[in-house]
């Protein structure tokens, strides 16, 4: 077979979040070795910074007509059944395989066909809650998508947490076979941390802690700002924030801000983040406090401070926890 007869569709359902990422250098992977790509994503995601100039035909996806997830997978179900049996794909990728892949599994388990024969498929997962702790009745759900996970019919299985793959291995086969996936982050340009400052409108001198990205309550921006307030820290210690704020963040702000001798110490940016942005930010940065209280999985801003030479200062959660203390990255705090 030709190179150029081989045929590849990449299935991406989803409107955000890093999946897109994975998405746009799965799609550049292939444009290298020169077959055939199909990218089906939505058309939010068609205009996205990571997939607008993929360079590859793109297919849109029609819109949803359901509300909630659960409907939400069964729509996205139903596209890829459609679209695997449109023609003979040579591969099949899905880099969005979380909630996908248990409904792959439910399909499998009801005899249900959404593959051609011979049709290869590859999937990525991201979250891998069966292995962080839980509540006896989320460990069970966690258990339930597993199995479901596990009979889903692909052939291939990519995995981003290690502690995930940690607890994998430890368990009693028979298991499937899983592929640690490399996380993927760019080495940033070197900046140095006045030069950053300058860019940011923060004071030359003194110390800036922070955060920077989606600053919500999930990544405990607001226990940030609660510490920072009750912290005894010098007058020259600034805290700065960079990222579109919930409510509940700018409230918090809000009253940090009202403390005697705090309000001309808080810098926030409470606006969309680019790359180019969150590099700055940490640049001018002298510690990055990863606050996130119960977090699954990745923490890619932990790994973007790692590569640009900045200390974390980071939660106990298992990901976050190994990767700090693992690369002597930082600092761990429990709560």
């Amino acid at each position: 077979m030709k190179v150029t007869e081989y045929e590849v569709l990449i299935y991406c359902p989803l409107d955000g979040g890093h999946h897109l990422n994975f998405a746009r250098l799965v799609t550049a992977g292939f444009r290298r070795l020169g077959v055939g790509i199909v990218l089906a994503t939505t058309e939010k995601a068609a205009h996205s910074r990571e997939l607008a100039n993929s360079g590859v035909r793109i297919l849109r996806l029609r819109p949803r007509q359901t509300q909630g997830r659960l409907n939400s997978l069964w729509e996205e179900l139903k596209d890829l059944r459609s679209l695997a049996g449109d023609r003979p794909w040579n591969r099949i990728v899905l880099p969005a395989g979380d909630g996908l892949l248990q409904m792959l599994g439910l399909a499998a388990q009801g005899g249900v066909r959404i593959f051609r024969p011979g049709q290869v498929v590859e999937a990525l997962a991201i979250r891998g809650s069966i292995a962080y702790p839980a509540s006896q009745l989320r460990r069970l759900k966690h258990k339930a998508s597993l199995l479901l996970l596990h009979k889903a019919d692909v052939a291939v299985r990519h995995h981003l947490d290690p502690v995930f793959m940690d607890w994998l291995r430890v368990q009693p086969p028979p298991r499937p076979k899983w592929h640690l996936m490399p996380d993927p982050v760019e080495i940033p340009q070197p900046l140095d941390r006045r030069t950053a400052r300058g860019q940011l409108g923060l004071p030359p001198d003194g110390a800036v802690v922070g955060c920077v990205g989606v600053l919500n309550e999930r990544k405990g921006v607001h226990l940030l700002a609660d510490a920072f307030g009750a912290a005894r820290l010098p007058r020259d210690v600034h805290l700065l924030l960079v990222g579109m704020c919930t409510p509940g963040v700018r409230a918090a702000v809000a009253r940090l801000r009202r403390l005697p001798g705090f309000a001309d110490r808080i810098h926030v940016f409470d606006e969309w983040v680019t790359d180019e942005t969150m590099m700055r930010a940490i640049a001018a940065m002298d510690l990055v406090v990863t606050a996130h209280p119960g977090h699954v999985g990745s923490a890619s801003i932990v790994l973007r401070v790692m590569a640009a030479e900045r200390p974390v200062l980071g939660s106990s959660t298992p990901w976050i926890a190994r990767h700090v203390l693992q690369y002597g990255a930082g600092w761990v705090f429990c709560r």
